[in-house]
């Protein structure tokens, strides 16, 4: 039997007809994401390694075969670039909210793929201070909707910001992870669902250097993960 939709879903609904939404890719009337940018962003098809999404002929690169990171696996919608670019934008600034439907409709099939498998689903968070003044976490909106259509349980609370950062935007990478020493701590009592054991699934918008997913996933370990896998929407080209 279908479910019902809530209040809020036939709201929203009414606004639409009164006021049809207007694609954030195309700026076509009628979807906050049209048909033809649905098309229009490309899904990685070459072999990728598991680790770090780049090109490789194997399971992993030759560079993660010999890391010491932490991070079991790391998978990746797309690139970033036109038009997810600004959809990622409008999502994450311009309050677009709604767009985490579509594109956390993306991370879902994306873990489908790849035949991930994970126990929870966790977003990297953002600090109190900055998500008070945004309004919202857009990797939370993201894991929520993932979460929702794979039907796994979200355990959001397990992992905090707790150390405010200077914007990772356009530090090298060895500073990156000197920016996040501390930022983030596992809290397990925070949440009822137990961690011990787990295999976690990190949701992100976009992985650039993945410094962020490393700090979280070090973090995660530390309080009892069994292991992290990540999953974005993009990495660079």
């Amino acid at each position: 039997m279908k479910r019902r939709l809530p209040f809020t879903h036939w709201a929203e609904h009414l606004l639409d007809l009164l006021f049809p939404p207007c694609c954030a890719g195309c700026a076509s009337s009628g979807s906050l994401l049209c048909p033809a940018c649905l098309r229009a962003i490309a899904r990685l098809q070459e072999q990728r390694c598991a680790r770090c999404t780049l090109p490789c002929r194997g399971a992993d690169c030759r560079r993660c075969r010999f890391s010491s990171s932490s991070l079991f696996a790391l998978q990746a919608v797309a690139l970033y670039e036109e038009p997810l670019r600004t959809c990622i934008q409008h999502l994450k600034y311009r309050g677009t909210t709604r767009l985490a439907q579509p594109l956390g409709g993306m991370l879902a099939a994306c873990y489908r793929r790849y035949h991930l498998r994970a126990d929870l689903v966790i977003a990297v968070p953002l600090h109190a201070e900055r998500e008070r003044l945004r309004g919202y976490n857009h990797a939370r909106l993201l894991a929520d909707v993932c979460a929702h259509e794979l039907g796994l349980p979200c355990a959001h609370p397990l992992l905090q910001r707790v150390r405010a950062t200077a914007a990772q935007v356009g530090l090298p990478s060895s500073e990156r992870r000197q920016n996040l020493v501390g930022a983030f701590q596992c809290q397990p009592q925070r949440s009822a669902l137990p961690l011990s054991g787990s295999t976690i699934l990190l949701i992100d918008d976009v992985c650039t250097t993945g410094a962020t997913l490393e700090a979280c996933t070090t973090a995660l370990l530390q309080g009892g993960a069994s292991r992290v896998q990540a999953l974005v929407l993009a990495i660079p080209g």
